[in-house]
């Protein structure tokens, strides 16, 4: 394991999932969530705030994701683009990410597709996360959200995170500049 600074210790997401609260679950994604991660990327709220890298996802290109970036970074600890979804049917709900992942934190971001809000199943999804992250020996959580997004703000400081810093520009996982909130979790 290499401990130099600047670099990062492998980080197992494989080996602490899935994770559930018996009502919502976190674990990896399979091809058989490329269709409905597709259509929930279509969602007018998930395009303005998940903030994700491509403008458009098809079921094919999900597919193409599952099978080479996200099983490379779940591969080799960088990133763990992870589905959430119902406990009892293993339905897809929405998705958790973890990236910019250093030797003591790491960013963590989330979505859930429009039929499912309303059920704190970002919350109950967020809390999952910071159970995976203290069981990576992670120290601290980041998330960023938009000034315009007070939902998102909500489920952060509910589970715990704390705003950081002042509102100002932040580069978003999507690469735009948008003016954003920075929130912080230290984890015991």
């Amino acid at each position: 394991m290499d401990n130099a600074p600047g670099r990062h210790p492998h980080r197992d997401f494989l080996a602490v999932l899935p994770v559930s609260d018996g009502i919502v679950a976190i674990r990896a994604m399979w091809a058989g969530d490329a269709e409905a991660y597709a259509a929930g990327t279509e969602d007018a709220l998930v395009k303005r705030f998940a903030h994700l890298p491509l403008d458009n996802y098809t079921p094919q290109i999900v597919r193409t994701m599952i099978d080479g970036v996200i099983a490379d970074g779940l591969r080799d600890g960088t990133l763990a683009v992870l589905a959430i979804c119902d406990a009892q049917s293993n339905q897809f709900l929405g998705s958790l990410v973890f990236f910019d992942i250093t030797c003591d934190d790491a960013e963590v971001g989330y979505w859930v597709a429009p039929e499912h809000r309303g059920r704190d199943v970002s919350v109950r999804a967020l809390a999952l996360a910071i159970e995976m992250a203290g069981a990576l020996s992670l120290r601290r959580l980041h998330a960023k959200t938009v000034e315009e997004n007070p939902p998102s703000q909500k489920v952060l400081l509910k589970t715990g995170f704390e705003p950081s810093g002042d509102v100002r520009p932040g580069v978003l996982p999507s690469g735009k500049t948008q003016i954003s909130v920075t929130y912080l979790l230290a984890l015991n």
